[in-house]
Formats: C-alpha cells, structure tokens, sequence
C-alpha cells in the first residue's frame, strides 16, 4: 500500500487550498474561474463536494444503493435454536450479544442482513449510526443498505455513512419518534474513487480500526483482571495464588478476611464531613479563579476531570471557604450518583467541595493508607456496604453518620500499601491503554476524512 498527499510541491496559491480546506467551505460564487483553477491542487478537480482527484467522480447514494427497512417478526424467542437466526438491534451490533432469535420457518416474512451488508438506524435518538459485519433479522428500526458492486465497494461505504452521521442525525423528520430524511438520505454526494482505490482506502481504514478494538479489548481484559485481583487482595491479602489456601481466614460482617487482619468502622480512623453548595441565587464565576469548585459530574476514574471544572468568586469562596477537601482526603457522593469513590490532584488541594459529596479525613496518616481504602470502597465489597447504608428513595442519599458506620478491613500497614500497589500498576497499565485507544481514534478521525475526500491517497502506484 502507498500513500500519496497532494500537499506537496504546490504552488503558494495552491497551498491556500490546504487552509481553506481546513478552515472552511470553498464559495464559488466569490471567486471566478481563474482563481478555482489555481488554488486547485495539480490532479484535482472541483466539484460540489469540493475538490477530488479528476479521476474520481461524484454521484447521489441512491444511485448508487439499494436499501430496505427492516420489520419487527410476530414472535422472538430468547434462546437460540437449531438454524434460527440472532434479531439484529443496534444493542446487538454494540455488545456483540444477542438478546432475541427467529426460527427458521419464519425467515420468508422478514429481512435477513448479511455479513456482508451495512444496517444504519433509522428511528429514533441515534437515527443514521451504521453497523456492518453479523448476519441476522434486520430490527424493525434499522434498514438493510447494498451497494452496487459495479461502483461501490461495501466496505467503503460503511466508512463513507460514517462521515455522515451528523448530517442524517441532524435533519430527521418526525415529531415524537425520530426518522432519517428519506431525501437526505438518497441525496447524499458520495465521492467515487475507481473500486481499487475503494478498496485499498477501505483496508486501511479497516486496519486502524481493528487495532482500535483490538486496544479496546485490552482494556476490557484488564478491568476484568482489576476486579479479580480485588477479590484475592480483599480475601487473602498481597499473597501470589497458589499460595492462597495457605494464609487462615476469618469470617466477618464484610466476607472472610485473613485472621490477622481487623475490621474498623470508617468513623474510627477517619473523620467524615460534608461539602457545601453555591449559596442560593449566587453564580459560579464567568472565568478561572484560584478557587476552584468540584461537583460530583467532575469525579472520574477515582480522580477529578479538570475540563470543565467551576469555580467561586472570591465573594463565594469567602462565605464556604470552610468546605474544601485535601489531596490527603478521600472523596466520596452521596446524592444522586452513590458511592463514586476517589482522590483529587494535587493541584486542586483546598479546591471547594459540593454539597452532594463527602470527604473522609483520615485522623492518622500511620495508621491508615489513602490508595488502599479508594481501593476497597471501589471494590464488589466496598460498594455492597455502601449500597447497605444508601437510603432508598426517589433521590437517594448517603448520610454521613452511616459512611462512619460503614466497615472496611485494616491490614498492617506495609499490607495495605502493597494492595495499593498492586492495584495502581493496573490502574496504570488500563490508563496507558486508553490513551493508546484515544489516539487511535483521532488516527482514525483524521485519516477517514482525508481519504474520503483524496487529501491522503491510498493506491498501488504499480497499478496506475
């Protein structure tokens, strides 16, 4: 495979192109026909998607697919049975697991989609995201498109209805239930590379996708390891596997523990207070301030997400300035969404806490291990005495006496930082991971939109 980019040896009237390009929507109208030739890149052609490679041509989607809408079948089962096919919703295409099946009998009355086929939502708040690559009964909401092998590679145009997302989703008729604009739809410009270069802008495409979900898998594998490597460290403590049936356990309120270890309340080694709210009818501040305000939207991860942090006036800040939290502290909600568990940057510490949230004070730095307590109040443990103690209502709350009550296990100390040990590195490894996945994406983002429109080239020079 080779890549060609047109950016290069252009003219500096031509390379205006690349800003425009870039930047905005090329007006015709407001330039005349010497200055489009000149800022056209050398092999490029103008038209009313823009400029492509002259080779290539532009026509409408419909003319160049077929498309059906799928129908809901009078009975589904929930088991799978010899040759019924998998009911293909838009949760089965994202999960992978099939929920519903049709017994063979009852193909003829429904539309069956190909492997090989695309499936594109065509009702309701995700009208427009498209599916490819399983075989099964087209959901009554979704359509089954063809394309026309003679002009458009299958593959490709998946990639292409990716890029046109937004412009279906945006233009849906319909008042209550939303429904893809059938002439928006058909209407679509859709650039036509000879089908080689379909196909070869399609494998590369395919590529970097695969190392996406490949990456997704990874992380996948990890938070499942996370979650069991919990229940040995919380069970037996920092002892290798094989070594498990070895370390004496003790049954307690929180499952079975190693004999030498305790079970504290919260409120014994930590004190517990809550934060406090933007006084009634005052507004955060319209610009960064050194005070800033953390509400539980902004917890993540067991940490804070910074993008779209407030902050207090210096008025405000005065009024609550009691109610901060510490990079020594460990947060903890207690409305709306319970039990999210973590620790703020250092760069926030002192920052002011949300009336929805806690934070728990630890009284003797010795005594306890900050990592290893977010560690436990996160785990299938944690989260089960958290839940015991949440006050099931409309809106539900955690109150601060019951976080005092609520028990955790306390190993010698050199044991609970080597737990939080453990569990960081694989914190670590699922972070580095997720990045990998984010750059991947904006590869992806990038090179799809560069290909589609012949920015980047991807072509067999020995083929042209």
């Amino acid at each position: 495979m080779d890549f060609i980019q047109y950016g290069r040896n252009l003219t500096p009237n031509r390379k205006k192109f690349l800003s425009e390009a870039q930047g905005g929507e090329f007006n015709s109208r407001e330039s005349n026909t010497d200055e489009i030739q000149d800022i056209i890149p050398e092999g490029f052609k103008m038209t009313e998607i823009g400029p492509i490679p002259e080779h290539w041509q532009v026509v409408r989607l419909g003319e160049a697919i077929t498309y059906q809408k799928g129908r809901k079948p009078e009975v589904l089962g929930e088991e799978p049975l010899p040759g019924s096919l998998p009911y293909l919703t838009a949760e089965y295409f994202r999960t992978g697991q099939a929920k519903q099946f049709l017994s063979e009998g009852d193909f003829k009355h429904n539309i069956i989609c190909e492997s090989s086929d695309i499936a594109l939502i065509w009702d309701g708040s995700n009208a427009g995201d498209t599916f490819t690559g399983l075989k099964g009964v087209l959901a009554s909401t979704m359509v089954r498109i063809r394309p026309d092998a003679s002009k458009l590679d299958h593959v490709f145009a998946f990639f292409y209805l990716k890029t046109r997302f937004d412009e279906l989703n945006n233009q849906t008729t319909g008042s209550t239930i939303p429904h893809v604009n059938k002439n928006v739809f058909e209407n679509l410009l859709i650039p036509l590379p000879p089908l080689s270069e379909q196909r070869a802008i399609a494998q590369v495409l395919r590529t970097v996708q695969r190392a996406k979900e490949a990456t997704e898998r990874v992380i996948q594998a990890t938070r499942e390891l996370k979650k069991s490597l919990m229940r040995h460290l919380f069970t037996y403590g920092p002892v290798p596997l094989a070594e498990a049936d070895r370390v004496p356990l003790k049954e307690t309120e929180i499952g079975p523990i190693p004999e030498h270890w305790q079970v504290v309340r919260l409120g014994e080694v930590a004190d517990v207070k809550g934060g406090k709210r933007l006084l009634k009818g005052h507004k955060f501040s319209d610009h960064p301030t050194p005070y800033p305000y953390i509400r539980v939207v902004d917890f993540k991860n067991g940490s804070v997400d910074k993008a779209n942090l407030r902050f207090l006036t210096p008025q405000d800040h005065e009024i609550i300035k009691r109610y901060t939290i510490s990079a020594r502290d460990v947060y903890i909600s207690i409305a709306g969404t319970i039990g999210l568990v973590g620790t703020i940057p250092p760069e926030l510490d002192g920052a002011n806490l949300t009336e929805n949230a806690a934070k728990i004070v630890f009284k003797n730095p010795f005594q306890v291990e900050q990592r290893f307590v977010v560690y436990y109040l996160t785990s299938e443990s944690g989260q089960e005495q958290i839940s015991l103690r949440t006050t099931k209502t409309s809106q539900p709350k955690l109150a601060l006496a019951r976080i005092n009550q609520t028990p955790i296990p306390l190993p010698p100390l050199p044991e609970q930082r080597e737990i939080a040990r453990i569990l960081q590195a694989v914190d670590q490894k699922i972070q580095a991971e997720e990045k990998s996945k984010k750059a991947i994406e904006i590869l992806f983002g990038t090179l799809l939109q560069h290909l589609m429109t012949g920015k980047i080239r991807a072509i067999n020079l020995k083929e042209e």
